[in-house]
């Protein structure tokens, strides 16, 4: 009888979206630790770099392997570039321990910015917001790609913040509202290539993940399975040249220069299924700094990554 009772309950899933998001964080320190544990070793680099986003179409998660969280902590990142601008008016990357602290007094996370509709939410109306919030993500890695991962983020929270809005009726905003609904839609979309299983609350009853098939069981199968591998490896050996390509005011927002960088080499991943058949291949570019190997996302183009796009 249970089976014949089953139903979707709208307001439980969107306690278990919030509860997933925590486990992914949970499992994107693991990715962090791992991340670090193979950055010494280029072609583990470069093979971890492209299945991250082969796999799930995830280029925002690697980018933790590339020189863009370096100098800095990947969320301090997002939060300095894109997100204290915004919640913090006046707010300059940089800018005065002190001068900050003042603007922290009257940023729109604090309460004076809240609505009775966010001091009461539940957790419904927030999942709401990143339901609204998925196409536009989807919009913006269509139309940009993670290559330009600036557009994505100046161009999602100014939309975030609009909508938002309008749907709560306030104008409180804060670095905590930007990562629950981007990294849920995140998930959301890696979820849209790989599919998903269906998923029972304790209850017995309760449906808080639907089953749903996903794009690449579309085109390659309900079995399908990618596996990345290196195909050749290149050692650049005018470096001098190479560094001299590179972005400098690029580089010094994320901590280094280019004299920080002591080699360079671009490692070739293939993707292929488990029969052998090579779906796409991925030239990734990295640079040494120290003992640690970075891809350098300024020279790396990851177009040919996102198999969903080919």
């Amino acid at each position: 009888m249970a089976n014949e009772n089953k139903k979707f309950n709208y307001g439980l899933y969107v306690v278990a979206v919030f509860v997933i998001v925590t486990v992914v964080l949970v499992l994107l320190a693991a990715f962090t630790f791992k991340s670090k544990y193979v950055a010494f070793d280029p072609e583990k680099v470069a093979v971890n770099y492209t299945d991250s986003i082969a796999q799930k179409g995830d280029g925002y998660n690697a980018y933790k392997y590339t020189m863009l969280p370096q100098g800095d902590k990947y969320g301090d990142f997002i939060r300095k570039q894109y997100i204290y601008p915004v919640v913090y008016p006046g707010y300059e990357v940089g800018m005065d321990s002190k001068a900050f602290d003042k603007l922290k007094e009257n940023g729109y996370d604090t309460d004076a910015f809240k609505s009775d509709a966010t001091k009461n939410d539940d957790g419904s109306l927030t999942g709401d917001l990143t339901e609204a919030m998925y196409p536009y993500y989807v919009e913006l890695i269509e139309t940009y790609g993670w290559d330009n991962y600036d557009a994505v983020f100046t161009n999602y929270i100014s939309k975030l913040v609009e909508t938002r809005k309008a749907m709560f009726g306030d104008e409180y905003m804060s670095d905590e509202v930007f990562f629950t609904a981007f990294e849920s839609n995140v998930v959301s979309y890696g979820n849209s290539l790989t599919g998903t299983e269906e998923v029972i609350a304790d209850d017995g009853v309760t449906v808080t993940q639907k089953e749903s098939t996903g794009l690449y069981q579309t085109i390659y199968g309900e079995n399908y399975k990618f596996t990345t591998s290196v195909k050749e490896t290149e050692e650049i050996t005018d470096i001098d040249t190479y560094k001299a390509a590179l972005d400098t005011d690029t580089l010094a927002s994320y901590g280094i220069s280019a004299d920080d960088i002591t080699a360079a080499t671009a490692v070739t991943v293939d993707v292929a299924l488990e029969n052998g058949d090579v779906i796409t291949s991925v030239k990734v570019y990295e640079v040494k700094i120290g003992s640690t190997w970075y891809v350098d996302n300024l020279t790396t183009s990851t177009a040919s990554a996102y198999i969903a796009a080919e």
